[in-house]
Parts: C-alpha cells; sequence; structure tokens
C-alpha cells in the first residue's frame, strides 16, 4: 500500500514536470502589427508567411490590423511609462511614421547587423527613407510606384496627361475624387501632382511655391468632385469601395500592380487598366521595424528573414497575391531566381504607359502637405 502511495506521487511528479518543461517550451506569437486596409495582403500574411514561418522557425505568427499612427502612439505611450517589454513584437512603416518613430526612439538598434547577407538587398534601400537615413533601424520588405487606376469600361479614353485629366473631371462631376491627406495614398496624389505639376523643376523637396501649385490645382478641381468637394474619402479602402460600387471612376495607389488581385476576384471591373500622370511616378519603398520594447526580439528577427526571404519575395510579387516589388537585389540572384522573378512579375497589357520614377521627398514634407492641404484646399 505505501509503494502505491509512492508510485502515484512519482507519477503525479513526472506529470508535472512535464507540463512545466512543456509549458518552457512553448512560445509566445510574435504580434506584427500592419495596416490591414487590403484584403490581399492580409491573406498572403495569413495564408502565407504565417504558414511559411510556423515551419519553417516554429514560430507562430499574429497579424494585429491597426492604422501606422495608432500603434506609433501607442509605443509612444509605452515609452512614456517606461514599459520594458510591450506588446508589439513587429512593426510595417515608412516615410513619416519611420522619422517619428526614429526621433522618439520607439525602434530597436542596428537590425542589419542581426543579418548574414545584406548584400542581398538593393542597396540605396537600406540607406534612406523618404530622405531620413535609416541607420539600421529598419529592413526593406517592397517597394512601389504611386499610380492611378481607371474603368476603362466606362471611361474609353483615359486622361493620361494632367491637362487630360483636368478636362476630364469637369465634363464627368462627381465621377473623380481622391483620398483626404491624412491618409497615406490621399497625402501620394498630392506628391504627385506637385511633381506634375512642376516639370523637371523638383529637386529634393519642393519648395512652398511648388507645392502652391498643387493645391491652387485642387482647388480648381474641387468643385467637380464627388460630392462637390464637400467630403473626401477617408482612406483608400473606402475609395476603392467607391470605385468597386462604381460611384467614381478612378481609384490610386502605390503599387502600380495593385489592381491586379483585385481584378482577379471580381472586386474591380475586368477591364480596370492602371497609368501614371503625364508619365512619371512617385516612387516608395516599405520597411520592416522592431519596436523597442518587442518581448520577442529574437523571434522577430526571424520573421523579418522570412518575410525578405526570396520564396516570399517571389510569392508576394504575383499578381494574384499582392502584386509588391522585391527589394531583392537583382544581380545577387540566381539565374533561375531571376527568371521567376521576371515570370511573376508578368501582367500583360494592363498598364496604358510607361513611367520616369521619381524620388519620394522626406518626412517634414509630407507632413506639411497634410496640414497645408487642410488650409489652403479644404478650408477656403
Amino acid at each position: 500500500m505505501k509503494v502505491g502511495i509512492v508510485l502515484k506521487k512519482n507519477i503525479g511528479l513526472s506529470l508535472l514536470l512535464l507540463f512545466l518543461v512543456g509549458c518552457g517550451n512553448e512560445r509566445e506569437p510574435v504580434q506584427f502589427y500592419m495596416w490591414g486596409g487590403d484584403e490581399n495582403i492580409n491573406m498572403y500574411i495569413d495564408q502565407t508567411v504565417a504558414p511559411y514561418v510556423l515551419k519553417q522557425y516554429d514560430i507562430e505568427l499574429k497579424r494585429v490590423a491597426m492604422e501606422t499612427n495608432d500603434f506609433i502612439s501607442k509605443l509612444q505611450n509605452e515609452k512614456s511609462v517606461d514599459r520594458k517589454e510591450g506588446s508589439i513584437d513587429l512593426i510595417w512603416i515608412n516615410g513619416a511614421a519611420f522619422k517619428q518613430g526614429k526621433d522618439n526612439e520607439l525602434l530597436s538598434g542596428d537590425l542589419l547587423t542581426e543579418f548574414e547577407n545584406t548584400q542581398r538587398f538593393e542597396q540605396v534601400l537600406l540607406e534612406t527613407d523618404s530622405g531620413e537615413p535609416i541607420e539600421g533601424l529598419e529592413v526593406p520588405w517592397g517597394k512601389t510606384s504611386f499610380a492611378i487606376q481607371v474603368n476603362t469600361d466606362r471611361v474609353a479614353k483615359p486622361p493620361l496627361t494632367i491637362d487630360d485629366m483636368t478636362l476630364w473631371i469637369k465634363n464627368n462631376p462627381e465621377r473623380f475624387t481622391y483620398p483626404d491627406a491624412t491618409d497615406f495614398t490621399g497625402n501620394a496624389f498630392i506628391r504627385q501632382l506637385i511633381y506634375v505639376l512642376n516639370p523637371n523643376q523638383i529637386n529634393g523637396d519642393p519648395t512652398i511655391e511648388q507645392r502652391q501649385k498643387a493645391y491652387e490645382y485642387l482647388r480648381d478641381i474641387k468643385p467637380y468632385l464627388w460630392r462637390q468637394g464637400l467630403d473626401y474619402p477617408k482612406n483608400l479602402q473606402q475609395l476603392d469601395q467607391m470605385y468597386s460600387s462604381n460611384d467614381v471612376d478612378f481609384t490610386m495607389g502605390f503599387n502600380e500592380r495593385r489592381a491586379l488581385p483585385f481584378i482577379e476576384n471580381g472586386t474591380f471591373n475586368k477591364l480596370t487598366r492602371t497609368f501614371a500622370l503625364n508619365e512619371e511616378a512617385v516612387t516608395n519603398a516599405h520597411y520592416l521595424s522592431i519596436p523597442f520594447n518587442s518581448p520577442n526580439k529574437d523571434e522577430a528577427l526571424q520573421v523579418i528573414e522570412a518575410l525578405t526571404s526570396f520564396p516570399m519575395q517571389a510569392e508576394k510579387l504575383k499578381s494574384d497575391v499582392w502584386g509588391d516589388g522585391s527589394v531583392l537585389a537583382f544581380d545577387q540572384l540566381t539565374m533561375e531566381q531571376q527568371e521567376q522573378l521576371q515570370s511573376n512579375e508578368s501582367i500583360g497589357d494592363h498598364y496604358l504607359n510607361t513611367w520616369a520614377n521619381q524620388s519620394d521627398f522626406s518626412a517634414e514634407i509630407i507632413q506639411l502637405i497634410e496640414k497645408e492641404w487642410r488650409d489652403y484646399v479644404v478650408r477656403p
């Protein structure tokens, strides 16, 4: 009887030890905070990246949808109360948000020292983000050009120049609009206009006189916009919904291939085509960064490794997945990998024109445009 009691105690102790060991080996999910306004991007993360990360690194990846400004504010609050271990492991970031994160010391130190091969990236993408020195605080994830989408089923002769666009807008009232300038896409549309309205004159950041040309143009077309310019879509997601419902005939965004998956799944009209106004496009890269108080930094680094690996970069380039450009240096790839990227990028006759890429402006100018648009376009 005593033997039986000892045996039960030993079995109980063994089970307890197994339980504790099992708990000790469990990894917390990596919390990936990112903009969630595009269902194709969300599906790419949930259905492609997450299974890949789980298989390759035994890491569970949890996507958390949140506007960039909101998770920057969240990190600032955690910094102000000296929270050593936060709730965010990895963030999708660039431009003004990156500068804000950098200036307020919200980002982890030099991430590039953690990677064995940084030569695999396009080296220019490691230098500056919208004019701000990166200094290893973020790792490139994708690159895109700003472009406009048009429903050629309704617009038989798309207006590809600024003069033709002006005429079309005035002849077709309430069929065109753009997002509020507080939205990244709406702000980018204004930056595109600054280039178009100051041909061959922009060298670095635009002057106030050069920016004023865009505001004057927007005031001129304002009465002919959707709702007479008294209201604007709050974000790109709303504009896309309006476009897919035929409330307007144009949408836009940073990614020249962005319409392709929407055409594929029936969200956009199959005759949607893409162009760049006046054959020039603001170009932009986007990045991954780790917060200063990430509770799972090592695992977050492994997720970055996965997101920038050739398989995941090649997959997101596919038009029916995301259509986001690769950040890998083409000359560092094998011949087979180069051919695969070229094959994945094939899009047929989707583009209505070709364009020259133009550098994006600094974070300070992007923030200024938001304020100036309200002062010079919305309030008058």
